[in-house]
């Protein structure tokens, strides 16, 4: 059972049955922002070429820009998705999503993800819309520990 919200939402994470949701990790959550890391191969994710196929990094943006909806407690559906690619990535390589609602409506929201490789650089800029299903209830958890060494960790 979760002791926070990050844990709450990789267990959602878990019962996902989308395959490539084994390899990814929600790393961080807070109100109308989420990141999450997505380890990919040289085999289920490249093309002939070796290079990540385009549909991982706008299906990484989609599920980190969903994920920061639901931290606003809305469960949403995708209207609307496009995206940039700014660098090509190889098999292999860990990339970083991190997502921010730009807009919180009552029946469409809009977020914004940017996703990373390895060294930080940006490899693809995204924006979606999205359509609120219906509100969801997080739990009564905090949102993570608080690291004693280290009060500045929230």
């Amino acid at each position: 059972m979760a002791t926070t919200l990050l844990e709450y939402f990789n267990e959602l994470r878990a019962q996902n049955q989308f395959s490539w949701v084994k390899d990814s990790e929600v790393t961080a959550v807070e109100p109308g922002h989420a990141e999450m890391t997505l380890q990919t191969n040289d085999t289920e994710y490249c093309n002939f070429r070796g290079d990540l196929h385009g549909a991982v990094c706008i299906g990484l943006a989609d599920s980190v820009m969903g994920t920061a909806c639901f931290t606003l407690g809305k469960s949403v559906s995708t209207i609307d998705l496009n995206g940039n690619y700014v660098k090509s990535v190889k098999g292999g390589t860990v990339l970083r999503g991190v997502a921010n609602v730009e807009h919180n409506g009552k029946t469409t929201m809009v977020a914004t993800a940017r996703i990373y490789n390895e060294l930080g650089e940006l490899v693809h800029l995204a924006r979606g819309t999205f359509f609120v299903l219906e509100e969801k209830s997080l739990p009564e958890l905090p949102w993570r520990f608080i690291e004693e060494d280290n009060p500045d960790l929230v």
